[in-house]
């Protein structure tokens, strides 16, 4: 994936995303808007850590749009005129979770196997339930991280100027004092309570229907674009997995719009967005 990080142009937004897919669908469901330049961050964390760079050195139009993925979502403070933040973090798992409509997938011209709208949603249905364990523990491994990752020791200040400053400002911080703590806590035993409340709440989310905004969308998407399209009697093949996605993005894209059924949070984020630059 090639990174563009030359400087943003004057009078337009910039927006860094994780990858190609994300760029090609919303560029579909804001039909194609011309106050936006797409650039591809390489992922969560680079998209973060390039943004943060440009709004550093001063550039005011640049942002970013990141997968929730096993973090917490900032939705709720996207148009909040106090927030702080440049990059935008989804509502769902993954940008691929808008793209788990049967009906869009069936309208698309890459069915070519005769599947209808029922037995498409079907298929998500089943691969969301083989996913219940995995999401336990992806879970559970995500709050592990935050128990021992956040908050982190930040950096130090000019401030610190001898050894004694220096020892403070890491042993003193939060992280390091709660360390003894969290890791009598997290045991083998600990492990396996965590595993087991997660897994009831991925079969509570099987059973309310929210694992479509909270499993993982990219692997729902592939096993179902697999399964409906047989690429080998496709009339032009894509060259690689990733392009032939992407492809259906654009088509899932296209026929939200001309559904009007494009999710509100994305549909509502680049007139806000752009009215503010």
């Amino acid at each position: 994936m090639t990174l563009d990080l030359s400087n943003p142009e004057t009078g337009r937004i910039t927006l860094f995303v994780e990858d190609p897919l994300t760029r090609d669908y919303l560029r579909e469901i804001w039909e194609h808007a011309t106050e936006v330049v797409f650039r591809l961050g390489g992922g969560n964390d680079g998209v973060r850590a390039i943004v943060r760079t440009f709004e550093e050195e001063g550039h005011p139009n640049v942002f970013g749009v990141t997968d929730r993925d096993f973090r917490d979502a900032n939705h709720k403070d996207w148009f909040s005129s106090a927030k702080t933040f440049r990059t935008f973090v989804l509502p769902v798992h993954e940008i691929e979770n808008y793209l788990l409509n049967a009906d869009a997938l069936h309208a698309s011209t890459f069915r070519n196997r005769n599947l209808s709208p029922v037995e498409i949603e079907a298929r998500m249905c089943k691969k969301a339930t083989k996913l219940c364990w995995w999401a336990a523990c992806r879970e559970t491994i995500a709050e592990l991280k935050r128990r021992f990752r956040e908050p982190f020791v930040p950096d130090p200040s000019q401030a610190v100027v001898d050894r004694k400053a220096a020892i403070d400002h890491i042993c003193d911080s939060p992280w390091f004092t709660k360390l003894e703590a969290e890791a009598a806590r997290s045991t083998r035993v600990d492990v396996h309570k965590l595993l087991g409340a997660n897994h009831v709440r991925m079969i509570a989310r099987l059973d309310d229907g929210s694992w479509r905004q909270d499993f993982a969308g990219k692997e729902i998407l592939r096993d179902v674009a697999g399964w409906m399209c047989d690429q080998t009697k496709l009339a032009r093949r894509p060259a690689r997995n990733a392009d032939f996605h992407a492809d259906l993005a654009k088509e899932i894209g296209r026929w939200q719009v001309a559904n009007k059924t494009v999710p509100g949070d994305l549909s509502n984020l680049l007139p806000r967005r752009a009215s503010r630059s």
